[in-house]
Parts: C-alpha cells; structure tokens; sequence
C-alpha cells in the first residue's frame, strides 16, 4: 500500500510538472523582424567595442570604414563609420556619462530605444578614451 501512494503522488506530480510545458509561438511581422535585425547589429557593434580590451579609436575607425553595415534607427540609416564618429564626438563632448547621455537623447533619441544604460555608460567610457579632454581631465583630478 505504501508503495501504490508513493508511485500514485509520483505519477501525479510528473504529469504536473508535463503539463506545464508549453510554448507560445508569435506570428512575426516584417517590422518586428526588420527591428530584431537592426538590434542584433547594434549589439554585435556594441559587443565588439565593449569586450575590446585595447579599444582604440582610430583603428576601430579604419575598420568600420571597410564595414557595408547599415543601422536603421526610427527611418534613419547609418553606416557604422557614422555611428563611431556620432558616439565619439558625443563621449568628447560630454564632460561626463549624464552629459553624453543628455546629448545622445537630444541629438538622436532613437539610440536610447536600443542601447541599455549600461551598455551606454561602457561605450562612453571607450570612446572617451584616449581623447584629450579625458587626458586633461585625468591630469585635473590627480594633480
């Protein structure tokens, strides 16, 4: 007897546990599948600058000069050379990671959309790199 309700409240529970599993299928659109691209670009572009160890502009640059890639933001197409030189100039602009994002959210408001804070506050950091306000600045606070 013991064993019949110890196979009987097995059985229950993995026909529970089964019956849970299911799995939703969405119907996409063109659109939704256009921005799901464009998105998994930008997060390759992304990728590729933040996971750089030794990130350096102006190769990074070259590089993107050779790149076809196109990003669509909201009707708007750059090229990935465009998107390096917009992120720089905003990261060299910007005194700091609230200013760049004040300035990417009033220049282009379709990049705040896509890009998290985080991966922002990592590409204002690479592309501030190196510059020479970043030099100036790190002189200021270590003198």
């Amino acid at each position: 007897m013991k064993t019949l309700i110890l196979t009987f409240t097995l059985l229950v529970n993995s026909v529970l546990l089964h019956a849970q599993d299911y799995a939703v299928v969405l119907t996409s659109n063109p659109r939704t599948a256009h921005k799901a691209a464009n998105y998994s670009e930008l997060t390759h572009f992304t990728s590729d600058v933040i996971l750089n160890e030794e990130f350096k502009y102006r190769d990074f640059l070259k590089n993107s000069k050779k790149s076809k890639a196109d990003f669509n933001f909201d009707g708007k197409t750059f090229t990935k050379m465009e998107l390096t030189k917009t992120l720089r100039k905003a990261a060299i602009t910007a005194r700091d990671y609230k200013e760049f994002q004040k300035l990417l959210e009033n220049n282009h408001p379709e990049f705040l959309s896509v890009l998290s804070i985080k991966e922002m506050h990592l590409l204002y950091e690479k592309f501030r790199k190196g510059s020479l306000n970043s030099y100036f600045q790190d002189l200021a606070e270590n003198w």
